[in-house]
């Protein structure tokens, strides 16, 4: 048993993760591992979790760009500064658009 997540848009971001349980086979991760770099991926294998490891990670800065826009900074902006700052692909509001 393995998982895959692919963030969206899959055809910008390079990050896939690869979820393993407690009953994934090293052979089904070693080829989950080998098909995403077929596919170009960056894979990252991870335990099983809610909200998976890189969203968990991405919550705060979501949070934090919906607080900023209550208060009038434009999303553009914000969306500007994480792909500069934070070296994000996308903004939140940018994904948030795809969604």
């Amino acid at each position: 048993i393995v998982g895959l997540h692919f963030f969206a848009p899959a055809h910008v971001m390079p990050l896939l993760e690869i979820i393993r349980t407690n009953s994934t086979s090293k052979q089904t991760l070693a080829a989950s591992i080998a098909y995403a770099k077929r596919l170009g991926k960056t894979p990252v294998t991870v335990g099983n979790c809610v909200g998976f490891t890189a969203n968990r990670i991405f919550y705060p800065y979501g949070q934090a760009a919906a607080f900023l826009v209550d208060r009038g900074v434009s999303p553009y902006r914000i969306d500007k500064l994480l792909k500069k700052i934070v070296h994000m692909p996308m903004g939140c509001h940018e994904m948030a658009d795809l969604s």
